[in-house]
């Protein structure tokens, strides 16, 4: 789904962290219901995918499934994004999020890869490594509200297409 929101929005911090609860690992809403509570999938996720120094992003999620869950993943999707919107999120989901995702951003610089990635990724931006620390700033700062607002700003379930590649006809599935 498209988002109007570019990397340097300020709602994209929140954006990031409220994707991160949805489908971020292991530990988010997508993972825990439709991998661990309903064993329909053999791994989850979702991600949003700002572009640098443009208003626009990409929000998408992910499942890999057995053709014949193919309904049942959908509508666990479905249900999981509008609680998150319904609800908002947990001080709990919040504080493990906050931990995560900034853990996961200094263990990928600590890989040279992945450092001369992101590097190289800012100089093409024409960018310092400060917008990075800015941005972790930023997600260490926000607030159960602001993600919640910012999450109901942006993401629109009407908006969502669910798209499947697979071998649904050998599984005698018509979708």
């Amino acid at each position: 789904m498209p988002l109007a929101v570019g990397d340097e929005h300020k709602d994209y911090p929140a954006l990031i962290l409220g994707n991160y609860i949805l489908g971020g690992g292991i530990n988010s809403r997508l993972f825990k219901r439709i991998r661990s509570k309903d064993g329909l999938s053999y791994g989850t996720m979702s991600m949003v995918m700002g572009r640098p120094k443009e208003d626009s992003s990409v929000f998408m999620a992910m499942a890999i499934f057995a053709p014949q869950n193919v309904t049942k993943v959908e509508v666990a999707m479905k249900e999981e994004i509008a609680t998150l919107l319904k609800e908002g999120i947990t001080d709990v989901e919040l504080e493990e999020a906050k931990k995560g995702w900034l853990q996961s951003q200094t263990v990928s610089r600590a890989q040279d890869n992945e450092l001369a990635n992101q590097l190289t990724g800012l100089a093409f931006e024409d960018r310092e490594i400060e917008f990075q620390d800015q941005l972790e700033k930023r997600v260490a700062a926000l607030s159960n509200q602001q993600i919640t607002d910012a999450l109901r700003r942006h993401v629109n379930p009407e908006l969502l297409s669910f798209y499947q590649a697979g071998n649904f006809k050998k599984a005698g599935i018509t979708h």
